[in-house]
């Protein structure tokens, strides 16, 4: 049998809280097609010290430093967006 630690109740703030806000952006490659990802702070000058290859390798290394990027713009009217089921 296995014994479960009990949850703690949630408290409704997340890791994400404590981190700083970033953008994470792509960047075109210098040789041939293609894109790599960086992040970079919107409060000071700090940014990723390389680019990514892989987006959720730039998002931990965002993460891991500190940073948290805001996916969502939450001064923009989500309300404006038509929603409709198609027939």
């Amino acid at each position: 049998m296995i014994d479960r630690i009990p949850e703690s109740p949630f408290i409704g703030i997340t890791i994400e809280a404590w981190l700083r806000p970033c953008e994470i952006c792509p960047v075109r490659v210098q040789y041939g097609n293609g894109y790599v990802w960086e992040w970079a702070s919107l409060e000071d000058d700090a940014r990723s010290k390389q680019t990514f290859e892989m987006f959720f390798d730039c998002l931990e290394d965002a993460r891991r430093h500190g940073y948290e990027p805001h996916f969502l713009d939450r001064q923009a009217d989500l309300t404006v967006v038509p929603v409709t089921a198609r027939s």
